[in-house]
């Protein structure tokens, strides 16, 4: 009989504390058994201390990184007893790992006792996470709009969109105007634009020698999974990255003077102190990106039209824009929105982000901070768990 046949007959049998303890030196001297790791820290908040416990979801912690449900009872066990902080830190890194962990209450087939611990641990976040955002924003009154902003996945409240057609993923200000699209010169000077197109076309056409070698597929290869197979890790929606993730491109800023000089003119979307996203987008002939939902709703996405073969459009909602070369359009992707090159040609737009015309210098600045608040949140988190594991 091996040790864990043991271990099992000895609890089958009524008798915990001597299967309890065999288990200990078991997981001890078996580090790589990372499932007894996990049975060892649940069975002991029946059967050991405060500190065997707490002893046993950090071992299991450390041994089985990628195990969610450890995380789920390690972080509601915590919290469970008197230790928020840490409880706190091991959900959000959990959640982070899998975002299943604070669904799986919603699942039939999932046992009662993760039904319960996963309904914790959502309530838990969603209020975490919520109270961080406005401790971070204040209550001075011409912020209550950032305020009352909400992050849709990890919100505390019940809450509606003011359209079905509107849904972002991310970040959500209900008290905006929303519209599928905007009016260019609403957003931003679009007559600057314009008078500087003829240097911004040059300047691209310059460049499209380059789109082969310092492109890259728009989507990584995961969204596949989302209804973007013919996208998705593919050069059939190609972006040439001015801007990524607030980086500039040196290489390519190199041959664009001119139109960095127009953009920095622009009431551009930032993180800080540089744009999040600027890029040309490639959209091959035939292709078609398919109906879905942007991230927020503080922005517009505007595309500046450079290369149009005809036989294409851009839908919002439910109306829809053809693009022509050097006529801007601004739209908010918050509302379900697609793309189609029906012709046998390629597309290109150069395409931005700018901030919503209705938000403030100081409500703009709040929503940076916002954030960097969270982002910090969440590093702030990880270093904890670090020294901790």
């Amino acid at each position: 009989m091996t040790n864990l046949e043991v271990i099992d007959n000895l609890i089958d049998k009524g008798e915990h504390q001597k299967g309890f303890q065999l288990l200990q030196q078991f997981v001890e001297e078996n580090p790589e058994h990372t499932d007894q790791a996990y049975r060892l820290a649940v069975l002991s908040e029946q059967l050991g201390s405060h500190e065997e416990t707490k002893a046993a979801y950090i071992n299991c912690l450390r041994v089985a990184k990628n195990n969610v449900l450890c995380y789920l009872y390690a972080g509601t066990y915590f919290i469970n007893h008197d230790e928020a902080r840490l409880g706190l830190a091991v959900l959000v890194k959990g959640h982070q790992l899998d975002g299943r962990l604070t669904m799986l209450y919603r699942y039939p087939q999932v046992a009662e006792q993760t039904k319960q611990r996963s309904y914790q641990a959502d309530i838990a976040l969603r209020d975490y996470f919520t109270n961080e955002h406005q401790r971070s924003i204040g209550e001075a009154p011409e912020l209550s709009r950032v305020y009352q902003a909400i992050w849709p996945q990890t919100h505390n409240q019940a809450f509606e969109f003011l359209t079905d057609q509107q849904r972002p993923h991310l970040f959500y200000l209900p008290s905006i105007s929303a519209r599928p699209f905007w009016p260019a010169s609403d957003t931003m000077d679009a007559e600057l634009v314009a008078q500087g197109f003829d240097d911004i076309h040059s300047e691209f056409n310059k460049l499209t020698d380059k789109i082969d070698s310092l492109g890259e597929p728009y989507l990584a290869e995961q969204y596949k999974q989302q209804g973007f197979e013919q996208l998705a890790g593919s050069k059939n929606w190609t972006a040439l990255h001015l801007y990524k993730d607030g980086a500039l491109n040196t290489e390519l800023a190199a041959l664009l003077p001119k139109t960095l000089a127009l953009l920095d003119r622009l009431p551009l979307y930032r993180l800080g102190d540089t744009p999040f996203e600027v890029f040309y987008s490639v959209l091959k002939a035939g292709q078609h990106i398919t109906p879905h939902y942007g991230l927020s709703n503080h922005s517009l996405t505007v595309h500046l039209p450079l290369v149009v073969p005809g036989d294409g459009y851009l839908k919002v909602a439910d109306e829809k824009q053809a693009w022509q070369v050097g006529e801007l359009i601004a739209f908010d992707d918050s509302y379900i929105h697609e793309a189609t090159n029906a012709s046998d040609e390629d597309r290109i737009v150069l395409i931005f982000s700018v901030w919503h015309p209705e938000l403030s210098l100081t409500e703009r600045k709040a929503i940076q901070q916002s954030f960097e608040w969270r982002k910090s949140l969440l590093q702030d988190n990880q270093n904890y768990l670090d020294k901790l594991l």
